[in-house]
């Protein structure tokens, strides 16, 4: 099989788009980065460019549903949220990049990796500033010791930091005391009295 001006164009430009998308996943140490996003839009372009030669369009065809399974393997669940989804997606819109540039839509496939990098990068403050104001519920499994006024404290230092107790229930266990606070508030409110939980000489132990 021969190589051809037109395919090396390609090539350059697959690496270009591919290189702008995986450097902001790299500065942001995400799970694919600056290679494997090159090379999933490289892959990407090969595959169409051998499906253009063949005349078989269902090669070209099968290459989002396929990098599907990869993205899939970049998502998890963490402290009871989903994280890697952006990841994800970045390696599914990769691939429709590679998919364009193979077909030689250089200008269709220009304009649209100009907007995927500008929504990792300019919309990444407004994400975390969502994510920092969202109300979120989370559930407090505390062991502190047995003595007097230790619940109450605890119980008002939840309060003093903006989180909303909506119930909680009490046991005793090796010699302190265990405590689940069903709680809403800010991740930023969470997060500070996470941190104060953390730093209390009486608390022994704490998930969340």
């Amino acid at each position: 099989m021969y190589v051809t001006p037109d395919d090396l164009i390609k090539l350059a430009v697959a690496m270009v788009i591919g290189c702008a998308i995986g450097l902001e996943r790299e500065v942001h140490n995400k799970a694919a980065g600056l290679r494997t996003i090159i090379l999933i839009c490289v892959g990407a372009t090969l595959i169409t460019i051998i499906s253009l030669r063949f005349g078989d369009s269902r090669i070209a065809a099968n290459i989002i549903s396929g990098v599907g399974f990869l993205g899939a393997g970049v998502i998890m669940r963490e402290e009871g949220r989903v994280r890697g989804l952006t990841t994800a997606s970045t390696i599914w819109v990769s691939a429709a990049l590679g998919l364009a540039v193979g077909y030689g839509e250089y200008v269709l496939a220009g304009v649209f990796g100009v907007a995927v990098i500008v929504v990792l990068w300019l919309f990444t403050w407004l994400d975390n500033l969502i994510d920092q104001a969202a109300i979120e519920p989370r559930t407090y499994d505390v062991v502190h010791v047995d003595r007097d006024g230790k619940f109450e404290q605890l119980d008002n230092q939840i309060k003093h930091y903006g989180v909303a107790v909506l119930r909680h229930r009490r046991y005793k266990r090796d010699g302190g005391l265990h405590v689940e606070w069903d709680t809403r508030g800010t991740l930023d409110n969470h997060d500070r009295l996470t941190t104060a939980l953390l730093a209390d000489p009486d608390v022994r132990e704490l998930r969340y």
